[in-house]
């Protein structure tokens, strides 16, 4: 049997902090460890579509511990779920060869109930599916979180016993979300309840692609982390021929337009749900044939993963940029041409029925951005933004008064001035956009400012929940 231990955190989680009002949780992006690699060579010589969609993988992963005494594990950050739940020491991926072949995941470290002196059992089924097909199942059970410092006591968290994915999931998203009958306080919810925090907000602050780390902060914003003002977006219901309900469940804003360099794209207007748990960006469909047809975006049957020619992240100033009211985030093209192939390109190009496809290309890479239509939703009027945009983006996500905050990323801070949120404000704290783009613009030249900086692509970790009416459409894949 195949576990993975990641050690890496350690040293990040130093700089972990709690303060009055204010919880700050570093965290890091965690590509597929070639170490750990499963081959994507069948017996015969070909490549395994299936392996490929694993090692397209990846995602932001914070370190907390669940128990007394603590055992801490990881957790992938998922704005578009409400679940936290836990791979148990007896799920089936952490046990048996033959599931963890199949799915091309290993486990990380697991929760063991009978180690903690906290935890207590419960009979109530937890079972979620997620955007991408992928379906866990096991039981909810209570017992204590500690995020750095901070204890939160009886909190609700779901035991996968049957499980596709190496780590659980810390959901970020509103209760009205959870998969569960009978809704139940968050992590966030309890932050609040026990005091932690005032008000249940946080801000994300992904950094760019290049970049390991990035930080959570529940209730502040650190406004060293972006530049040209946050503007406040109220925070709208998904259309009717997505949701059953109209009640606000999920962090979806109205994103007004959408343009690329010299590209003539269609117009777009639609719901946009920000979701960090997605490592890619879903746009209607005849929108991405026009990017695919530019940039020479490769499709291949059996497969939802657009290829790329890495040199395409060498176009100079080609930008994507996402309009809403009173600010366009920018995306520079290296955001979204991703190398995320390499451990496997020598296996790819071994394979006479794929290589045949790549010739010429410098290297064979992922694009970020991909179709809704691909995941069965016909609906020009959702739209996923997931890593490859938010990366670009400062997000502070207030749960209490149902609005988001939006600004350019300042990529590679160094620095932070953390401003936090008060109990009973309609406002978040920082500084506010103008509504003239031209604020944008960093105070200097650097090239590690968001608005100047050049630099998961497709993943197929796509763990954002919508409902449970939207992932009975979602294609399996």
């Amino acid at each position: 049997m195949r576990f993975v231990q990641y050690v890496s955190l350690a040293g990040l989680f130093a700089a972990a902090t709690v303060s009055a009002g204010v919880v700050t949780v570093p965290f890091e992006k965690r590509n597929l460890n070639p170490d750990f690699a499963p081959s994507l060579l069948r017996r015969d010589g070909s490549v395994s579509l299936d392996a490929i969609n694993n090692l397209t993988g990846g995602g932001y992963y914070a370190q907390f511990s669940v128990g007394t005494p603590p055992q801490k594990l990881s957790f992938l950050l998922d704005t578009g779920s409400s679940d936290t739940w836990v791979n148990s020491v007896t799920a089936d991926l952490c046990t048996d060869e033959f599931t963890q072949q199949t799915v091309g995941e290993y486990c990380f470290r697991q929760f063991n109930p009978r180690r903690s002196s906290s935890y207590k059992a419960s009979t109530e089924v937890f079972d979620i599916t997620y955007l991408d097909g992928r379906r866990i199942r096991g039981n909810y059970f209570t017992d204590t979180v500690t995020i750095n410092q901070a204890n939160i006591t009886g909190q609700k968290i779901g035991l996968a016993l049957q499980s596709v994915r190496g780590t659980g999931i810390l959901g970020l998203g509103f209760r009205e979300n959870e998969a569960a009958d009978t809704k139940y306080p968050t992590v966030i919810d309890n932050l609040v309840s026990q005091k932690v925090i005032p008000v249940p907000a946080f801000s994300l602050y992904l950094n760019d692609l290049q970049t390991s780390q990035g930080i959570l902060l529940f209730g502040g914003v650190d406004t060293d982390k972006f530049h040209g003002g946050l503007a406040t977006l109220p925070l709208q219901s998904l259309p009717p021929s997505i949701a059953e309900t109209q009640d606000i469940v999920m962090y979806s804003v109205n994103l007004d337009g959408f343009s690329a360099s010299d590209v003539d794209t269609p117009d777009v207007s639609a719901k946009a749900v920000l979701d960090s748990g997605s490592t890619i960006t879903l746009l209607p469909d005849a929108v991405v044939q026009e990017l695919f047809d530019e940039y020479d975006v490769l499709n291949i049957q059996g497969l939802p993963v657009p290829f790329i020619d890495c040199a395409k992240a060498n176009i100079k100033d080609a930008t994507f940029n996402f309009k809403f009211d009173g600010k366009t985030i920018k995306v520079p093209i290296d955001e979204m041409v991703l190398n995320n192939l390499a451990a496997a390109s020598d296996e790819i190009m071994s394979d006479p029925s794929l290589s045949k496809f790549f010739k010429g290309w410098s290297g064979v890479c992922t694009f970020g951005m991909g179709s809704t239509k691909t995941f069965g939703i016909q609906s020009d009027e959702f739209v996923l933004l997931g890593d490859t945009f938010l990366r670009s983006a400062y997000v502070v996500y207030d749960l209490q008064n149902k609005q988001i905050g939006i600004a350019q990323a300042t990529l590679n801070s160094t620095s932070s001035t953390i401003v936090e949120f008060k109990a009973g404000s309609k406002t978040i704290p920082g500084p506010a956009s103008t509504g003239d783009d031209s604020d944008d613009s960093s105070d200097d030249s650097d090239e590690d400012s968001a608005g100047a900086a050049l630099h998961p692509t497709f993943s197929i970790a796509l763990a954002g929940t919508l409902f449970t009416a939207v992932s009975m459409m979602m294609s399996v894949l």
